[in-house]
């Protein structure tokens, strides 16, 4: 017994310590919340050069994750990673190509308004997603693989 919760503990500190500084452990992932404000191109820049890519929400419990995550980090617009600018409508995320298995578009979006083709969560929109220019300025939320040996901390 006594085994077995020490067991348990180690795996419980090694899983809370997996991601490195500044990231957080959510599923199979680390994110970070950038405090930086950049555009799509270069926010995605910025996640890859560490070893990631702006966040692809893929479940009801990731995207509610990720909206926690911002308002911890008093973020009210983030960019993710999907992007429609090959084909308008089909959206997908990048840099892959891989289709929306979810989505959570606010009531009315995305709606292309002046040819809009990036990804965005805003708390205007109770978290939900919206279409933006890819050129406007917001933070980004970087992902990547929870290796247990991860390196680096951005924005």
């Amino acid at each position: 017994m006594i085994r077995t919760i020490g067991f348990i503990i180690l795996f419980i500190s090694h899983r809370a310590f997996s991601c490195s500084p500044g990231w957080t452990p959510f599923g199979n992932s680390c994110y970070h919340v950038s405090a930086d404000q950049e555009s799509w191109m270069v926010g995605m820049r910025m996640c890859e050069m560490h070893g990631g890519y702006i966040v692809h929400i893929e479940s009801q419990s990731e995207d509610d994750f990720i909206r926690h995550l911002m308002k911890h980090n008093g973020i009210e617009k983030s960019w993710l990673g999907g992007s429609d600018w090959t084909i308008e409508g089909m959206w997908v995320w990048e840099p892959d190509g891989h289709s929306f298995l979810y989505s959570n578009f606010a009531h009315g979006q995305p709606n292309n308004y002046h040819g809009e083709n990036c990804l965005s969560m805003e708390h205007g929109h109770s978290y939900k997603w919206d279409d933006d220019d890819c050129d406007n300025h917001k933070a980004y939320v970087c992902e990547k693989p929870d290796t247990g040996n991860v390196n680096g901390i951005i924005g």
